[in-house]
């Protein structure tokens, strides 16, 4: 016969409970030196620098009596695939006049933009020289937008517009077109000097502009795949409710309004639409249908019934 000790259950150690490692500290590591590396890479990158100079390669530096063309990007219109810009020429050497920003002679500066002659900017001799728009033809428009590239070519010639001679020009660029980064390239179109010269410019989106247009694609993508298992494992359990189809109809609103807050969107009909955006609204117009009908069809049983039960009978 055998006898239990009185401190038995006392000695009798406690469950042992299971411990896992807390991953709040590495996950907070990990982003900390995410954030060091994103914030490295900008800073090396040029990202924030403030200068709004577009490279011009080709571009000769001049000496003498010649024109100095400062040229500023205003708008970049996909759409019309037009680029608004400005032009000031500055004088130098004997085209300066007697007051500060007056030019000396009469000057003719032309500009051909798609084939045809598009601006034709006359400074008058002894006058103070304005900015003159210019509108630029665009090749290449929105349909690949985010990542579009439009360009344009375009000549400009400077004459003397009493003797019609070549008078020598620079180009100089500022780009105020946000979100576009921009550079051009400019060759003479004849050898000799102060003759016509072609300038060719391309632009491309800024990255930070690119990268948001990518996560309003990828948070469209996860709500149409999210949207699909909900309300495909509800209709598998027969516990769809009227709360998925109210939700299917704010996500079907959404995705417009999210297309339109992408920046710089264009109108609709670009490759991202055809690709993704449309097959979403499809399938989750899709699902709303089916969902609604399934639903109206099982809630609608009663109404359908030619004969009640009568309490008693339940």
């Amino acid at each position: 016969m055998s006898h239990t000790a009185p401190d038995a259950d006392l000695a009798t150690p406690e469950p042992y409970r299971q411990r896992r490692r807390n991953p709040a500290p590495v996950i907070l590591l990990a982003v900390a030196v995410l954030l060091a590396v994103y914030y490295g890479v900008v800073g090396l990158s040029g990202v924030l620098q403030s200068t709004t100079t577009v490279p011009i390669q080709g571009s000769q530096p001049r000496s003498g009596d010649y024109v100095t063309l400062q040229m500023r990007t205003e708008d970049v219109d996909l759409t019309n695939r037009t680029i608004q810009a400005a032009v000031l020429p500055v004088p130098h050497g004997s085209l300066v006049g007697a007051k500060a920003g007056e030019m000396s002679q009469n000057l003719r500066i032309e500009v051909l933009s798609g084939g045809v002659t598009s601006s034709v900017v006359t400074v008058p001799g002894e006058s103070v020289v304005d900015p003159t728009a210019l509108t630029l033809s665009l090749q290449r428009g929105d349909s690949a937008y985010p990542f579009d590239e439009p360009f344009t070519h375009f000549q400009i010639s400077v004459t003397n517009d009493t003797t019609g001679a070549d008078v020598p020009f620079e180009v100089v660029m500022e780009n105020a077109a946000r979100p576009w980064t921009l550079h051009g390239e400019v060759t003479p179109v004849r050898g000799q000097a102060g003759a016509a010269s072609a300038l060719t410019l391309e632009g491309a989106r800024d990255p930070l502009s690119i990268m948001l247009v990518l996560f309003y694609v990828l948070a469209i993508l996860l709500t149409t795949l999210m949207a699909v298992v909900t309300v495909g494992t509800a209709l598998v359990k027969r516990e769809l409710e009227f709360s998925n189809v109210i939700w299917l109809s704010a996500t079907l609103i959404s995705f417009p309004t999210l297309r339109s807050a992408m920046p710089g969107a264009p109108p609709i009909g670009t490759a991202m639409d055809y690709i993704v955006f449309f097959p979403c609204m499809c399938l989750i117009a899709c699902l709303l249908v089916w969902t609604g009908f399934h639903l109206l069809w099982r809630e609608s049983a009663l109404l359908r019934r030619r004969h009640l039960d009568s309490p008693e009978e339940q």
